[in-house]
């Protein structure tokens, strides 16, 4: 009996760590997207060196750096089709 519970115990810790392990790995999606969006103000050579798994064009960088820039200059309350 008490065996079987040490080893319940010992799996849970087990699963406790390895999931703490792969969280920290992963590390926090809004954080990423953070750094992501911080990150086009980079040029198009420097951060396709930090993502090289973002298969883009040039042209495609540009206009995410455009609407990304629009977004952050423009208050939503300026935005005609935002205010209601």
């Amino acid at each position: 009996m008490t065996l079987t519970i040490l080893w319940l115990i010992l799996i849970g810790v087990l699963t406790l760590i390895v999931i703490m392990l792969v969280t920290a790995w992963m590390g926090s999606p809004k954080l990423y997207r953070l750094q992501s969006d911080v990150d086009l103000r980079l040029t198009y050579k420097r951060y396709m060196q930090i993502y090289p798994s973002a298969n883009m064009s040039y042209e495609e960088y540009k206009r995410l750096q455009v609407q990304r820039a629009y977004r952050k200059a423009v208050s939503s309350t300026k935005i005609k089709r935002m205010v209601r």
